[in-house]
């Protein structure tokens, strides 16, 4: 059974370093190289740098949840242990 997290865990990171890889490229064009952003007043622009930081962290947080469900399932005792 360790075998089997071990490797859906390595699967579920190889996912979200592939989201990365396709999604960041994406938001970084739409956060700093489109034309409108020019016209803003400084307070939307300093929500679309918030914003882009919260973009950031979100892979940090999803392969912080895969690691849990790693240790939680790895850990895991049957039900004829209770």
């Amino acid at each position: 059974m360790v075998v089997n997290v071990i490797i859906r865990t390595l699967i579920s990171l190889f996912a979200v370093g592939i989201v990365v890889m396709l999604f960041f490229p994406i938001i970084y064009e739409l956060a700093y190289n489109v034309p409108t952003w020019d016209n803003m007043p400084d307070k939307v622009l300093a929500n679309r740098d918030n914003l882009y930081s919260v973009f950031l962290l979100v892979p940090l947080i999803a392969i912080g949840g895969i690691v849990l469900w790693a240790y939680l399932s790895a850990t895991r005792k049957d039900t004829e242990d209770y």
